[in-house]
């Protein structure tokens, strides 16, 4: 026997105990009451009707009902059954962009800031997938592997920022071998073939790469890329901070500032065999992935056994309304007067 709510068991004993502290009380008062109006004889003469073992036995009955109830409260459980989980669903790595660029404040805070609080958003509905996660700037590097801790996942997200990747630049071709390489984590078994997700998210501009070549990688990976483009395409410039203050924004080699904006089309490529979502101002359409990702093949990642208790709340409970409709059956005044009175036949 176990309980589902052990730290309720003290209602057990302090439910009935106050219950009866108040019948007793109103008792009492009840007498009192009686004194005040006069001789206890003569009330009683006046009163044959009223039973004082009646409310006794009710009062009785009501803090049984009321030790049941706090049982059930308690939770009591019975046995125990083994039950198989699995866990079903698909690879997903998000190869986040963390480039200088990535830090222009067109949507609030800034680009970098407002894709993390998409990308936990996200991680809050998804069920069941492995989950990755790639920085890149120039470079890639792979800041979290495939994993069903999603808890984990918002931790390295945190600490991405640009400083993480030195190499300036927007590089999807890196992003895209550093998400090869995580996919590539030995299956459980040989015929086990995941679908694998790449979502890209970034504001796609200065990129280096060739948008077909990295589509027929992905192709010949069975990668199914997505991605989400963050920004406004008006252009923004990119502020420098000192010490938590903006000091000033990045200008180019002549001197004049740099503006910074949202360039769709090469992301609009890079999912054309997936899907493009847009992390704008006051919207975003991200969490639409999820539907994405339910029409693809899921795979058995693990099975668990876990030990379930067959829960019997249901019987205290169902006792314990009862015994109050039982209650409520009994009359606190006599129904044969004659029958009641002393000497009668």
């Amino acid at each position: 026997m176990d309980w589902l709510h052990p730290a309720y068991l003290w209602t057990v004993a302090a439910g009935p105990a106050l219950a009866a502290v108040l019948f007793l009380w109103t008792a009492q008062k009840r007498r009192e009451a009686m004194r005040r109006f006069g001789l206890r004889d003569t009330v009683a003469r006046l009163t044959p009707e009223t039973s004082a073992r009646r409310r006794r036995w009710k009062a009785t009955i009501v803090t049984c009902a009321i030790a049941l109830v706090a049982l059930a409260l308690a939770g009591p459980r019975f046995g125990t059954q083994l039950r198989d989980v699995k866990r079903e669903g698909v690879d997903l790595v998000i190869a986040l962009d963390v480039s200088a660029s990535m830090l222009a404040e067109d949507v609030a805070p800034n680009r970098l800031d407002r894709a993390k609080n998409e990308i936990r958003k996200l991680l809050d509905e998804l069920r069941g997938d492995r989950i990755g996660l790639v920085i890149f700037a120039g470079d890639a590097f792979l800041q979290c592997p495939l994993t069903t801790d999603y808890s984990a996942v918002r931790l390295f997200l945190d600490v991405a920022g640009p400083e993480a990747i030195a190499v300036p630049g927007t590089d999807f071709g890196a992003a895209l071998d550093m998400a090869v390489q995580a996919f590539d984590i030995p299956a459980a078994s040989p015929d086990d073939e995941r679908s694998r997700a790449l979502l890209f998210v970034s504001d796609g501009e200065n990129h280096v790469a060739e948008i077909e070549e990295l589509a027929d990688l992905a192709r010949d990976e069975n990668i199914v890329m997505y991605a989400a483009g963050v920004g406004e395409t008006g252009g923004s410039p990119i502020p420098i901070y000192q010490n938590g203050r903006r000091t000033g924004f990045r200008e180019n080699a002549d001197g004049d500032i740099v503006s910074t904006r949202l360039e769709e089309n090469g992301l609009r490529q890079l999912s054309d065999g997936g899907a493009y979502f847009r992390i704008a101002r006051t919207s975003s359409s991200l969490s639409k992935i999820t539907e994405a990702l339910e029409r693809l093949q899921k795979s058995e990642f693990a099975q668990e056994e876990f030990e379930e208790y067959e829960e019997k709340f249901q019987w205290p409970l169902a006792l314990a309304l009862l015994l109050l409709l039982i209650e409520r059956s009994i009359p606190d005044r006599r129904t044969n007067r004659t029958a009641d009175r002393p000497g009668s036949a």
